[in-house]
Parts: C-alpha cells; sequence; structure tokens
C-alpha cells in the first residue's frame, strides 16, 4: 500500500497537465511566452502589450496550412495592416528548421510578421491541438477570438483592424467561391483533427501508458506480498501440527 501515495501525487501532476490543453477562453488573459524569433528578436506576452497580435500556429507540411497563410499575407497587406500598431507571429510547430523557413519566406510575410521556427512549446501551452490555429489578442493582452482551421482571412484582418481602429485600405477578394469555401471549411473541421497537430493526444496517452505502469506494478507488488504472506501462514499451521 506504500505505492498508493506516489498515485495520488502522479494524479495530482496530469491534472493541471490536462487542464493546459484547452485554448484559453476568449476574453481571459494571454497565457505568457517569451520567445526568440528568426528575425533575431524576442518577443513576449509582455513586450506586446499595446499592440494588436495574431499567433498563427500552422505547419510546414499541414496542407490548409500552406493556403492559409499566403491568403493572410495578402489580406494583410490589403489592409494596410503592416504598421507598428498590428503585429502577426507564425509560430510552427512540429516542423524542421529548414523547411519552416523556407514555407515563411514563401508566403513573402508583410514587415511586421515574425517567425519562430520551433513554437511546440508555445503549442502545447496555449492548447493547440490542430493547426491552423489562430488567436487574435487586442492590446490588453486578452484573447480577442480564435480561428480553427482553414478560415477566409479576412475575417482575421477585419478583426485586427477594428481593434486598432482603423478602416482596412483594400477589399481582400478571396480567389474561392462561396459555395467551395464552405466545403472547405467543412472538410477542413475533419482532416485537422485526423491530420494535424495532436500535442494532447500524445500527452494523454503517455500519462494514460504511465499510469497504467504504475498501478501493474503496484498490484504485482501487492499480489506477490499476499503470496509471501500466504505462504508463511500455511507454514506455520503445518509447524502447529
Amino acid at each position: 500500500m506504500r505505492q498508493i501515495p506516489f498515485i495520488v501525487l502522479l494524479l495530482l501532476m496530469i491534472i493541471p497537465t490536462l487542464t493546459a490543453l484547452a485554448l484559453p477562453q476568449e476574453g481571459t488573459e494571454a497565457p505568457y511566452f517569451n520567445v526568440s524569433t528568426y528575425e533575431g528578436d524576442r518577443v513576449s506576452t509582455e513586450k506586446l502589450k499595446g499592440k494588436v497580435f495574431v499567433l498563427v500556429f500552422a505547419a510546414e507540411w499541414c496542407p490548409h496550412c500552406r493556403r492559409e497563410l499566403p491568403a493572410l499575407s495578402k489580406a494583410w497587406k490589403d489592409a494596410g495592416l503592416d504598421g507598428e500598431d498590428a503585429m502577426c507571429i507564425v509560430m510552427m510547430v512540429s516542423s524542421p528548421q529548414d523547411k519552416a523557413i523556407g514555407f515563411y519566406k514563401s508566403v513573402e510575410p508583410p514587415s511586421n510578421w515574425r517567425l519562430v521556427p520551433d513554437a511546440d512549446y508555445v503549442a502545447e501551452k496555449y492548447g493547440v491541438r490542430a493547426v491552423p490555429t489562430m488567436i487574435v489578442v487586442d492590446q490588453n493582452g486578452k484573447v480577442a477570438k480564435i480561428f480553427r482551421g482553414e478560415v477566409p482571412p479576412n475575417q482575421i484582418t477585419d478583426l485586427v483592424s477594428d481593434l486598432i481602429g482603423i478602416t482596412p485600405k483594400g477589399n481582400y477578394t478571396s480567389p474561392t467561391s462561396t459555395a467551395t469555401q464552405t466545403q472547405a471549411s467543412t472538410a477542413t473541421s475533419g482532416e485537422n483533427k485526423s491530420s494535424g497537430l495532436k500535442l494532447g493526444h500524445i500527452i494523454l496517452i503517455g500519462l494514460g501508458v504511465a499510469l497504467v505502469a504504475v498501478f501493474g506494478f503496484w498490484y504485482y507488488r501487492t499480489l506477490k506480498k499476499f503470496e509471501v504472506s500466504k505462504k508463511g501462514k500455511k507454514g506455520k499451521n503445518k509447524g502447529k501440527k
């Protein structure tokens, strides 16, 4: 029974991990991060206070990201958002650094975009389990909106423009028709579940395996002690006879 406190300790470790898997709620404080960018800067939630910023969690192998990021880059420029009041940080996850950088450069990012080539830690902290996921944070560091999957980029740029109080300079026109966008959106939600980033699932499986292993070890030790105790009692009974 000495193993029980260890199991309780393991459960106490699991509970905060499960909590961290959830995406932040809209209107709540954006989880803290402080990371280095490919451009040589350091960005953090503290340094970004006063700006509207968008965290784009993406992967270079994700087909939806390969469509979403170039479209968002164009919409961002068309809306006149390449100023000092806004910033977009592309958080690349589960991607080799050279491929992540190559993909990022190919979207011709605006001047106020930044790249974090290895952002798995930030993705885990934000509870991101599928890509692309876009999180818009306002000037006060609060989560304004979360976009999951491939979405019309003007939804993001319109919100950013509204938060910083400007009227978009251009009218972004999506190359995809409305009907096709609806189909793509539906397909994206299903495909992202099967092929997107699943950090939460991996962690849950690992914790489940660990819990089963600990329980199996505890059960094995308890059973062994019971057998030894049983043999000892039989030996005593034989000695009495």
